[in-house]
């Protein structure tokens, strides 16, 4: 029902969104904690509050996850209560960092509903999804309102209203232009998903065709922000994009190249494993011979030519002398 009136509004003038007090409970109801517990569906709804355009109001003692519900004639507490620390630390955590870019998610003018759409092709409804702009900084919200799982891909919004001058215009969009992507088959998303901290890699041409895949659990919730776009002119973004699928990571960047990074050669645990360490500090707390050392220095030589000269083959040629390098080490 909530999405009705989002849309309802969209479709009326969308300045009346700015206009809206996003609250979770107030002197007259039952408090927040009260109705929607203190677990990921207060959080989701909280979300909801923090990045939809308006005001976001917490009534009192809901950060501190009172349950006693406080009328305005009320001169004193009748409930001997504390607060709880962990909700507490939730908050600053999860949704502090989202109130501290209000100006991304207070205005209207960028403002995008979209539909969640299942692989049968229905729309869910218990699905949340806007996406927001302000300058070069992006967002993307979706909410999960509901006790189930749910799968499928958000790509076209809403209608909204565009006023000219005594004419009122139906617009509708696609995720790609609401997010304002880079257009075209080289270039892609890197984002972060403020939730988790992980980031999401997607290419800008399945965005536009297609929309974004997403799996959601029950009152799960992503905050997509920190967008960027990254041009593959190698095919890494690419490949990587392939082995990721939907998954996220904790940073694209090291993904990528431990993606094109061999795995460990037998060249660097001959060098470098516990079975060398372990011979090479017995012979220099024994104090070898001069034979001993030798043939152990000459070893370690050549297992540092054979790793060197991997590297270099790696690295796709060039000139490096393997051999004087690990002469000189």
């Amino acid at each position: 029902k909530y999405r009705s009136v989002l849309k309802n509004t969209l479709e009326f003038d969308p300045e009346v969104l700015k206009r809206y007090v996003n609250f979770m409970n107030n002197p007259d109801e039952r408090t927040a904690v009260d109705q929607f517990g203190k677990g990921d569906k207060y959080f989701g709804i909280a979300t909801l509050m923090a990045t939809l355009p308006g005001l976001p109001m917490f009534g009192h003692g809901q950060v501190e996850g009172l349950a006693e519900k406080y009328g305005m004639e009320y001169r004193r507490a009748y409930r001997d209560e504390h607060p709880d620390g962990h909700l507490v630390w939730r908050h600053e955590q999860e949704l502090a960092p989202l109130l501290h870019r209000r100006h991304l998610f207070a205005g209207v003018d960028h403002f995008r509903l979209y539909d969640f759409v299942t692989p049968d092709g229905s729309v869910n409804d218990d699905v949340f999804a806007y996406s927001n702009r302000a300058g070069d900084e992006r967002a993307l919200v979706i909410y999960h309102n509901r006790w189930a799982e749910t799968r499928g891909f958000v790509h076209a919004s809403a209608a909204w209203a565009v006023k000219r001058g005594e004419a009122r215009e139906l617009r509708r969009t696609a995720l790609h232009d609401g997010l304002g992507l880079e257009p075209g088959e080289r270039w892609y998303s890197v984002f972060r998903d403020q939730v988790s901290g992980l980031e999401y890699l997607r290419a800008n041409a399945e965005i536009a065709a297609h929309g974004l895949w997403v799996e959601l659990g029950a009152y799960r919730r992503h905050v997509f922000v920190a967008f960027r776009h990254v041009e593959d002119g190698e095919g890494s973004y690419a490949h990587l994009a392939a082995s990721l699928g939907a998954r996220g990571v904790p940073s694209i960047e090291e993904a990528l190249r431990r993606t094109f990074l061999p795995p460990r050669p037998a060249a660097f645990r001959d060098l470098a494993g516990p079975e060398m360490l372990r011979r090479r500090a017995a012979a220099a707390a024994s104090e070898p011979g001069p034979d001993e050392l030798a043939a152990l220095l000459a070893e370690v030589e050549q297992q540092a030519i054979r790793l060197l000269a991997e590297v270099r083959q790696f690295a796709g040629g060039g000139d490096g002398d393997e051999r004087r390098a690990a002469a000189e080490v």
